[in-house]
C-alpha cells in the first residue's frame, strides 16, 4: 500500500512546533515528603495532599524544587547573570543574548567567567567579509541573525571564546570601516567553553502559556539565563511603559533579549495595553543600563512573541575536546517524518589524526522529549556489526550529548549509530541537516558528502542521505588525545566496509509497499520589512517521500537585528 504525504511545518531544529508539555520532565529522586506519603495507607494517601515528589536538584534534565518554581519572584541577576552590555550601532542582539545564556550556566556550575565574545560569534557566522569565505552561514556581516546561529557555532566547537580575546569594539570599528579583519585570526581562535545541551521551547501562539511557563521557570532555576525574542522597536512607546513591556500587535520578533527572572506579582495596569493576566519575565536587553530598569525589563507573560523562539545552554564547562566529528556544519534544519515507531540515522566518520583519539561524548539533535535512544559503535565503519554504548530518553527539544558507558577509541573508520523509537501515538520526527539551493536560505553553504550519512528502519537495509537525500545526519562525536596507543581489543580496522557492504534501498522502486519519490527543488524570497529592517525568509525547500518520510523545509527564519 502506498503511504501518503504528509507535509510539516519546521522551526528549527526545524522541527516540528514544539509544546512545552512535550519537554517537562525526567523523574528526579524522591524527595522525603513524598516517601512519608507514600508510606501512608491509600485512605490517608487520599485525605492528604501529595507533596513535591522530586529533590531539591535532578542534574540530567530540567526539573528541580518545586518550592522554588511557587516563588512569587526570582531572579538570576545578583549571581548567576553578568551585567547590561551595549549593542550599539550593530545588529547583534541574537548574539548577546545567546551567549549571556552561556555565561549563566557557567556561572551556575561555579565556573568563574567574564564575557564571552559577540565579535568572535558575529565573524564565524557570516561569509561576506572573506575570500575566500569558508563554510558557514549565508549571511552577511552585521545583518542580524537567529538564535541557532549559535547553536552551530558551539557545537563546532568553533567557539565561544573571551572577551578579551576579541573585544566587542572590533565589530563597531568594522561597521564604522575604521579597521579590517583578517580570516585566519578569526578562524584561528579555539573554543575555551563546552557545552552539553541545548534547549529548545517554541509556542506556536507566542504569549506563554501555564505549562511554558513552568518549563522556562524550571529552566532558570536549575540552568540559568535563556535567550528569547521579542517585537522591539524603539520608535514607538505605545507598548512600553517605563521598564514595563507588553506587545499585543501583529509584528514577529525582530529582536532578542535574555529571560533572567520572573514576577508574578506584576499588575495588569502596569502595561501600556493592560495585559489580561499578572506576572512578567525579568529580561535582560542589550542597549546598555541606561534604558528601562537600568537595563532589565518587566516582559509580560502575555506578551504576542515571548514565547514564540527560546534558546537554552547548559551542562557548560571549561573542558572542551580536542577533536569534533560532524557532517552537519550548521546545525540540523529539517525533519524527516517517519510512519515507522523505531528509525535509525548513522554517520561513517574517518579519523582525523594519527594519534589516540578517546570518545569524550556524542551529540544528537532531538525533536521532543520522551523519545527513547539507543546508541551504538562500530570500530569498522559498518553499519551492522555494533555495540550498545549508551541508551536513555530525551528529556527536552533540541541537542543532547551522551557518554559512552565505557571507553571508545576512534579507529581509522568508525561508526556512529543512532536508533530512535517512539510508540505509536507520537509524531517520528528525525533531525537531519540538509543542503538546500535557495540563495535566501542560512543553509545553503555547506557541502553534502555522499557515503557517510545513512537512515534505516530496521537497521539492515539504509539511505544514502548525501546521495538520494541531499542531507547529512545530526550526530557529532566529541574526542581527546592520549599519549597512549588504542587499545587492542578495539583496534578492528582490518576490515573496513566500504559503500558495497551496505544495502540500498532501490530509489525507483517499491520497498516494502513504500514509494519512493524523488527531490523537488526550493524557492524562495527575500521579504524587507520595511518597519524594522528585519529580514524575513520565507522558502519551502523540499518535500519527497522516501522510507515514509517527508522532508519538508523551514518555512519562516526570522532574523533578529535591531
Amino acid at each position: 500500500m502506498k503511504k501518503a504525504i504528509a507535509l510539516i511545518t519546521i522551526l528549527f531544529l526545524g522541527m516540528s512546533n514544539v509544546k512545552a508539555a512535550d519537554i517537562s520532565l525526567e523523574l528526579c529522586e524522591y524527595s522525603d515528603e513524598y516517601i512519608a506519603w507514600l508510606n501512608l495507607d491509600e485512605k490517608q494517601r487520599a485525605n492528604t495532599v501529595m507533596p513535591s515528589m522530586c529533590k531539591q536538584v535532578d542534574e540530567g534534565g530540567l526539573t528541580g524544587s518545586s518550592k522554588s518554581y511557587s516563588m512569587d519572584r526570582f531572579t538570576l541577576q545578583d549571581e548567576y547573570i553578568l551585567g547590561v552590555r551595549d549593542q550599539g550601532i550593530s545588529d547583534d542582539c541574537w548574539a548577546f543574548s545567546t551567549l549571556a545564556s552561556i555565561e549563566s550556566n557557567l556561572l551556575k556550575n561555579n565556573m568563574d567567567t567574564d564575557y564571552l565574545s559577540v565579535a568572535h560569534l558575529e565573524l564565524m557566522t557570516q561569509n561576506s567579509l572573506y575570500t575566500p569565505s569558508f563554510i558557514t552561514f549565508n549571511r552577511n556581516f552585521n545583518s542580524g541573525g537567529k538564535l541557532e546561529f549559535a547553536a552551530a557555532y558551539v557545537l563546532n566547537n568553533w567557539g565561544p571564546i573571551s572577551e578579551d580575546t576579541l573585544p566587542f569594539q572590533t565589530i563597531t570599528n568594522l561597521i564604522k570601516g575604521t579597521t579590517t579583519i583578517n580570516q585566519i585570526d578569526i578562524i584561528d581562535k579555539s573554543a575555551t567553553v563546552d557545552v552539553d545541551d541545548i534547549f529548545y521551547l517554541n509556542n506556536s501562539q507566542g504569549s506563554c502559556d501555564e505549562n511554558s511557563i513552568e518549563t522556562i521557570k524550571q529552566y532558570l532555576v536549575n540552568h540559568g539565563a535563556l535567550a528569547a525574542s521579542i517585537y522591539f522597536n524603539v520608535n514607538n512607546n505605545d507598548y512600553v511603559n517605563g521598564s514595563y513591556y507588553y506587545y499585543n500587535g501583529n509584528n514577529i520578533s525582530n529582536h532578542a533579549v535574555t529571560i533572567v527572572g520572573w514576577d508574578d506579582t506584576i499588575e495588569v495596569t502596569s502595561f501600556t495595553n493592560k495585559a489580561s493576566r499578572k506576572g512578567a519575565w525579568i529580561v535582560k536587553n542589550s542597549y546598555g543600563t541606561n534604558m528601562g530598569d537600568n537595563g532589565y525589563y518587566y516582559v509580560s507573560y502575555d506578551d504576542i512573541n515571548i514565547c514564540t523562539n527560546i534558546v537554552g545552554f547548559y551542562n557548560t564547562d571549561l573542558d572542551v575536546s580536542d577533536e569534533v566529528y560532524y557532517y552537519d556544519d550548521l546545525g540540523t534544519n529539517v525533519t524527516l517524518s517517519s510512519k515507522s515507531d523505531v528509525n535509525y540515522i548513522a554517520n561513517i566518520f574517518t579519523k582525523k589524526t594519527t594519534n589516540t583519539e578517546k570518545i569524550d561524548k556524542i551529540t544528537f539533535a532531538t525533536n521532543t522529549k520522551g523519545i527513547k535512544y539507543t546508541v551504538y559503535y562500530a570500530s569498522n565503519a559498518s553499519l551492522k556489526n555494533h555495540e550498545e554504548i549508551a541508551s536513555g530518553t530525551t528529556s527536552h527539544a533540541g541537542y543532547m550529548s551522551i557518554e559512552p558507558i565505557k571507553d571508545i577509541y576512534a579507529t581509522d573508520k568508525f561508526s556512529i549509530i543512532i536508533k530512535y523509537e517512539t510508540d505509536s501515538n507520537m509524531n517520528d520526527t528525525i533531525p537531519v541537516a540538509m543542503s538546500v539551493a535557495s540563495q535566501t536560505s542560512p543553509y545553503r553553504n555547506f557541502e553534502v558528502t555522499d557515503g557517510v550519512s545513512y537512515l534505516s528502519t530496521n537497521g539492515e537495509k539504509w539511505i544514502d542521505l548525501g546521495a538520494k537525500l541531499n542531507a547529512q545526519a545530526s550526530i557529532r562525536v566529541y574526542t581527546s588525545i592520549e599519549n597512549t596507543e588504542i587499545p587492542t581489543d578495539v583496534s578492528d580496522t582490518t576490515e573496513i566496509n566500504d559503500d558495497a557492504s551496505i544495502e540500498l534501498i532501490n530509489p525507483n522502486g517499491d520497498y516494502e509497499g513504500v514509494v519512493l519519490g524523488d527531490t523537488v527543488p526550493d524557492t524562495g524570497v527575500d521579504v524587507e520589512n520595511p518597519e524594522t529592517g528585519m529580514a524575513n525568509y520565507l522558502y519551502i525547500a523540499a518535500s519527497l517521500l522516501i522510507v515514509g518520510v517527508v522532508i519538508y523545509l523551514n518555512k519562516k527564519n526570522i532574523i533578529f537585528k535591531i
